[in-house]
């Protein structure tokens, strides 16, 4: 092409698009102008050669939906493309992984049983989803996302390929984690702070389901414990301490706590004692405290947080719910133990009777057999979906296959999580963790069928698997700790 002609071309694209934006502007849309600024944005950090766009992007998100949760999760990017900011970062990363995957800059899949695994419960039901639409239509798409959602998990898999990514993706968690006890205080004592003072056209940034946030204080712990296990340093250990101590004053901390339990006994089967021991410490010196402040104020121990705490962990056993809970903050946690169940039994009767292979299928009301069984049928109020259990809503929704392909996964989780301590990885461990605190949590509530949960729950797995992989990575940069034994100048620092 002659010069002249394509200074001629590029200006006069140019000029279409500043019309374009102005006009877009002058009229208040502004759906243009982010696209634009995105590609820009694209176009600068591939040139600059750092960290991938597309995990900025999973950056964001990551810090989004753990600082502001159900705050972020409401965000409509635009107005003319109404997306919430998971499936926009789906929309635009997807895209990109395909021409990487074309132009053989990286891997997304891997052959081992976590990625085949979770592959087939895909495919199973993404093979439902056409038969659900026609029955259900919008209701069978938006319970499709727990199944969508699981796209992150190559996204994650693909950036773990890029040293410089995962450098960023890390240090991310570590930002988000060391100042979600601080936001979680702030909430605790001024609940309209956020909402007055930090809102966007009338969302507020940060606003928290109690349930995740009590499961990501508990996943803040850990990850922050394997840096302190990776760095020595007294900080991580304060860090760690701050998650740990806000997790025992949140209204919703039941699922939260059996979780941090559950990984607590994973590290203590791999022989790695030092975390329960710093559990002990910091939960009694801080019992300690608060006992002398209660004693010295006159105040009953019966309604110190302290004792809230431990009337949540203790109904985690009341099954029947009959237990006697004193504390105001704990409110009736044998009510919502008999709630569960009898969803549970429920979705399980009707799933066997009906079509126990293949489930219910999305779209279909899992709640409508329970609200009758719990005499909630003039609730009005009533608009959950699921039935506070990921592997329940499994069940219900794609049967007894889609649940074995779901425990499956679980079993790949749990060979990855033994190769972590087998390899002394500890940047692989706390992302695992992280993983397994949202996926015991999912069992008792709505984690994973939500963006505020499944997001980082698949971005860390898919982060944690392919680190450990061998002869993995695309870069000449390795990714720290991949091997531990490699010298020191080779392994780039992490938070």
């Amino acid at each position: 092409m002659h010069p002249r002609l394509r200074l001629w071309l590029v200006g006069a694209l140019g000029a279409a698009l500043g019309l374009t934006v102005a006009t877009g502007i002058a009229q208040e849309s502004y759906f243009v102008t982010r696209v634009l600024a995105l590609a820009i944005l694209w176009i600068v950090a591939e040139w600059i050669n750092g960290a991938r766009p597309e995990a900025w992007l999973l950056a964001g998100v990551l810090l989004g939906y753990i600082v502001g949760n159900r705050g972020f999760a409401q965000f409509n990017l635009s107005s003319d493309l109404p997306l919430l900011p998971a499936e926009a970062v789906l929309l635009v990363t997807l895209p990109a992984l395909g021409a990487r995957l074309a132009l053989r800059q990286g891997r997304a899949f891997f052959r081992d049983g976590l990625n085949y695994a979770l592959l087939a419960w895909m495919v199973l039901g993404a093979a439902r989803l056409p038969v659900d639409l026609a029955r259900h239509g919008f209701f069978a798409a938006r319970d499709f996302a727990m199944v969508y959602y699981a796209a992150f998990f190559f996204l994650g898999q693909a950036c773990a390929g890029h040293a410089l990514s995962v450098r960023l993706l890390q240090r991310t968690l570590t930002v988000a984690f060391v100042v979600l006890p601080a936001v979680a205080l702030v909430e605790q004592q001024a609940p309209d702070f956020f909402s007055s003072h930090f809102t966007v056209h009338g969302v507020p940034v940060i606003f928290h389901k109690n349930d995740l946030l009590a499961a990501y204080l508990a996943a803040g712990f850990l990850w922050l414990w394997t840096r302190w296990e990776k760095h020595r340093h007294w900080a991580w250990l304060v860090a760690a301490a701050a998650s740990l101590l806000m997790l025992g004053t949140t209204a919703s901390s039941r699922a939260a706590l059996a979780a941090l339990a559950g990984v607590t006994v994973m590290w203590l089967i791999a022989r790695r004692w030092r975390i329960a021991a710093a559990q002990l410490v910091m939960v009694g010196t801080a019992v300690c405290v608060v006992l002398f402040a209660a004693a010295l104020s006159n105040r009953s121990l019966r309604q110190t947080p302290v004792y809230a705490t431990y009337e949540h962990a203790v109904s985690i056993f009341d099954l029947t719910g009959t237990g006697t809970y004193t504390n105001q903050e704990s409110g009736d946690p044998g009510d919502n133990n008999r709630f569960r169940l009898t969803w549970w039994r429920a979705v399980i009767t009707d799933t066997a009777a009906q079509n126990p292979l293949f489930g219910l299928g999305f779209g279909y009301d899992l709640a409508a057999r329970f609200l009758v069984d719990y005499d909630l049928l003039l609730a009005e109020d009533f608009n959950t979906r699921s039935p506070h259990s990921m592997l329940v809503s499994v069940l219900g929704r794609m049967g007894a296959v889609g649940l074995a392909l779901w425990l499956a996964v679980a079993a790949g989780m749990a060979r990855l999580t033994a190769r972590c301590f087998q390899q002394v990885n500890l940047d692989a461990l706390g992302l695992v963790n992280i993983a397994w605190v949202l996926w015991i949590s999912a069992c008792f509530g709505v984690v994973l069928e939500v963006p505020m949960g499944a997001v980082v729950f698949w971005t860390v797995l898919g982060l944690a698997n392919q680190s450990l992989g061998e002869m993995r990575l695309e870069d000449p940069v390795p990714v720290a700790d991949l091997h531990p034994a490699a010298p020191a100048d080779e392994v780039p620092a992490t938070l």
